[in-house]
């Protein structure tokens, strides 16, 4: 799925969706044009993220824990 529909089934803003990927938090894969393609798995992990923002933890301390429970695997890296 593209960003804009990303942001609308996770219900976190487009721009939060680019911020994490700049911060390692979330690895689009891309496609041949160079769009963003995001699968269930992204979905879930912004599901976390708007839940712990919810919780006051900052995207740079969600990157730690994320690090934690993936071993250091960005989710899309594969």
């Amino acid at each position: 799925m593209k960003i804009a529909e990303v942001a609308e089934r996770s219900g976190v803003p487009a721009s939060t969706v680019r911020y994490c990927e700049r911060l390692e938090i979330l690895a689009a894969h891309r496609s041949p044009n160079g769009y963003r393609d995001f699968d269930e798995d992204h979905l879930e992990r912004l599901d976390f993220i708007a839940s712990a923002t919810c919780l006051g933890l900052e995207l740079p301390e969600m990157r730690r824990l994320l690090d934690l429970a993936d071993g250091g695997r960005v989710i899309g890296d594969r």
